[in-house]
């Protein structure tokens, strides 16, 4: 039988992308609402772009009975010869609560992801005999994306430039040498051209984003704080201040309550203008650890300097 998969568009497009990119359903259901339908068509584009044919349903977000109505009346009508897999992650929590009802009466299987540690990992469910939800699998999702499909899901249109200055050249070509990670610089998406991402980076299904400074870690904090918020780039994403000068213990601090790792490069204004190999080293092995991804020979090195 064909497979249809149900997804709760919320903020957070990553979240319907990485499973449906997964589980390759023959169809998949977009279920939004009005403020998340901007964030549901771009999440169609990518998909459709993969081969997953995908409809739209508009919804209330906080009417439990229509929702769970509309969800019954559209499955009934559309998928009476579908498999039907429901992915709960994403919407509101009356959304999510909605299409619980509804696979629990149907006794429809369904999924929840989570990122964790680095990882990927998608919680499978099915109901038994008796109606009780039963933990099918966790399963780790491989790569499965690129950074083209994240930024056109998060913010649709976007444009990109080389490195601008030798210190953002150096940092490139450092990062060029870990094995697997994709790079992007100079991003701005294109419905916002004041906001600029120095560097976005991916290895896997992670993803990173790196604000390079030469002074000024505050607005190097405050920039990263912009990019990363729910409209633009997500929750979802690693965030790392690269700077060539020492941090003061102020903005470390703050860097820190906003979960951003600070990386100090101060050979390069030391040795006029490159990077000593222990600061290079010292990049790939931060990136790398912050990532979780205990590969490529530089996951098991210590995240700090002796």
């Amino acid at each position: 039988m064909p497979l249809a998969l149900i997804l709760l568009i919320g903020e957070q497009p990553a979240a319907n992308l990485l499973p449906t990119r997964y589980l390759r359903p023959d169809i998949a259901v977009l279920v939004h609402t009005e403020r998340t339908k901007a964030i549901a068509e771009r999440l169609q584009n990518v998909l459709e772009g993969g081969s997953i044919n995908c409809v739209l349903l508009s919804v209330d977000p906080y009417d439990l009975p229509a929702i769970r109505n509309d969800l019954q009346q559209f499955i009934q009508t559309n998928f009476k010869g579908h498999n039907t897999i429901f992915n709960l992650t994403g919407g509101t929590k009356i959304m999510s609560l909605a299409a619980f009802q509804v696979v629990s009466e149907f006794g429809t299987p369904f999924v929840y992801f989570q990122t964790e540690g680095g990882r990927s990992l998608l919680y499978r469910y099915r109901f038994t005999e008796q109606k009780d939800v039963q933990l099918q699998e966790q399963k780790e999702i491989p790569g499965s994306i690129t950074l083209d499909d994240y930024l056109r899901v998060q913010v649709g249109k976007y444009t990109t430039a080389q490195p601008r200055d030798p210190f953002e050249q150096q940092i490139h070509q450092t990062l060029r040498t870990i094995p697997g990670l994709e790079i992007l610089a100079s991003v701005r998406p294109q419905n916002q051209p004041a906001l600029e991402v120095d560097f976005l980076i991916r290895l896997d299904n992670q993803i990173g984003v790196i604000e390079a400074k030469k002074k000024g870690a505050k607005s190097g904090i405050d920039q990263l704080q912009a990019v990363a918020e729910q409209r633009y780039l997500g929750t979802y994403v690693f965030k790392f201040l690269v700077s060539a000068d020492k941090v003061d213990d102020n903005n470390k601090n703050l860097a820190a309550a906003y979960g951003i790792e600070v990386i100090e490069l101060t050979s390069f204004k030391l040795t006029n203008g490159s990077l000593s190999k222990e600061d290079e080293d010292e990049l790939k092995q931060r990136i790398m650890n912050i990532l979780k991804l205990k590969r490529h020979g530089y996951g098991n090195q210590s995240s700090q300097r002796p």
